[in-house]
């Protein structure tokens, strides 16, 4: 629900990783999904559902100062990353838990660039806590 008719904007949002705040943040990405398994009998239509495995992930990206405040992101142990929507006293949460970067991309490394970037994918190992 808009605040006074504002919605989130990027002002609003707060970023951790292993419990730092993030300055330079260009974008992040996330997303978990749950198998759902139909279960068929007689007839063409299921009967039921079984649940599977649920999975998460996404990516960030930096700039290239905030990728070497990080140290060597291949070598963390499972972290939170933690977004937070904070408006005109109203704070909503999601933690994604225990998560490990996966894969590293870099981009910008070009003449007459305006910012040199790096993105990191990673798995989310623990769910999505929302609060």
């Amino acid at each position: 629900m808009p605040i006074n008719g504002r919605y989130y904007d990027w002002e609003h949002i707060t970023i951790q990783v292993n419990g730092a705040t993030l300055a330079d943040v260009l974008s992040i990405d996330y997303e978990d999904s749950e198998k759902v398994n139909p279960i068929y009998g007689k007839g063409r239509t299921p009967r039921g559902y079984t649940k599977g495995n649920r999975e998460g992930s996404g990516k960030l990206t930096l700039l290239r100062e905030e990728y070497e405040r990080l140290g060597d992101p291949f070598g963390m142990k499972p972290f939170d990353i933690v977004v937070s929507y904070a408006k005109e006293g109203s704070t909503s949460t999601d933690t994604l838990k225990d998560c490990l970067f996966t894969k590293r991309s870099f981009g910008g490394v070009e003449q007459d660039t305006e910012k040199v970037t790096v993105e990191l994918e990673f798995v989310i190992l623990g769910g999505i806590e929302r609060s």
